[in-house]
């Protein structure tokens, strides 16, 4: 009997400044995630080389502008236009990040935790619920890597994200990356957060790759979600575990700098791929220290 690997699309994270060779390479990518944000402020070009490749493979859409963790009104322009960018697409779902990166009058350029406490998680699942009315799509709530914890929480990572997913019908894009930097950095169980998540709740998948940081004022070296270097293997297991209960349509590889070592992104490609043949051939992962 032949083995087939698990019929998950692999693919990458588009980015403009190695577009032609993206072009050039169409054939490694089962699917393409777009920043919806590109399509909104990019120039006329950069729109036209984006939407062609709706006609060439399959897209789908995540956003870094929404800002869903600020305890303001959301842009309903923006999201209109959000959803103008989904349709033109024809992305199956639309996902954000569970962040703030913005107070008003002041963009922070960076993505921030928020306060896990039962009122944080309200005025959350009322944005959702508006978010959801605007884009025709599933939305997705990605795991951000945090770079520090609020001392008010009440709730674990886990128990957050799920008060959000029952009330909302919401789904999840997990970041297998950012699980396994906040393990490192936090000292964190990232199987006890794996487990804690609904069966099937993941629509789709990121992996990426970042740097370790020492500096004489940090008391530990810190991990950083840099998107910059190949990933690592303590993330691909914890991707093996994770699809033991998950589904998802689609797994990305995300990539921002060094972006011109593309033989590291066809590799990286390729040893998720072997991991997904490796999960069909076994039904069973073994824990492994993060």
């Amino acid at each position: 009997m032949t083995i087939r690997p698990l019929n998950f699309a692999v693919g990458f994270g588009y980015r403009r400044i190695i577009a032609d060779w993206t072009l050039a390479h169409l054939g490694a990518f089962d699917v393409i995630e777009i920043t919806v944000d590109h399509c909104i402020y990019g120039n006329a070009a950069q729109h036209t080389a984006i939407f062609d490749l709706a006609d060439r493979v399959p897209l789908t859409a995540h956003g870094v502008g929404l800002s869903i963790g600020t305890d303001m009104p959301l842009d309903l322009a923006y999201l209109d236009r959000v959803a103008h960018v989904v349709d033109r697409l024809g992305a199956p779902a639309y996902s954000e990040h569970l962040a703030f990166t913005r107070v008003p009058g002041r963009d922070l350029a960076n993505l921030l935790p928020v306060p896990r406490t039962e009122a944080v998680a309200e005025a959350i699942i009322e944005r959702v619920q508006i978010v959801q009315a605007r884009v025709p799509v599933p939305f997705l709530l990605e795991n951000i890597a945090n770079v520090f914890e609020w001392p008010d929480s009440t709730m674990t990572d886990a128990e957050f994200f799920n008060l959000i997913f029952r009330e909302t019908g919401a789904g999840m894009l997990m970041d297998v990356e950012n699980v396994y930097v906040n393990a490192r950095n936090h000292g964190l169980d990232p199987y006890a957060f794996l487990d804690a998540l609904p069966e099937g709740i993941v629509g789709e998948v990121h992996v990426a790759g970042g740097v370790t940081v020492h500096e004489d004022f940090l008391d530990a070296p810190f991990m950083a979600d840099s998107h910059s270097h190949p990933v690592p293997v303590g993330t691909l297991d914890l991707l093996d575990y994770a699809l033991q209960r998950q589904s998802p349509t689609a797994i990305i590889l995300e990539r921002d700098e060094r972006v011109e070592e593309t033989g590291e992104i066809l590799d990286d490609l390729d040893r998720i791929r072997a991991r997904l043949t490796a999960a069909s051939e076994n039904s069973h992962v073994e824990r492994t220290p993060a």
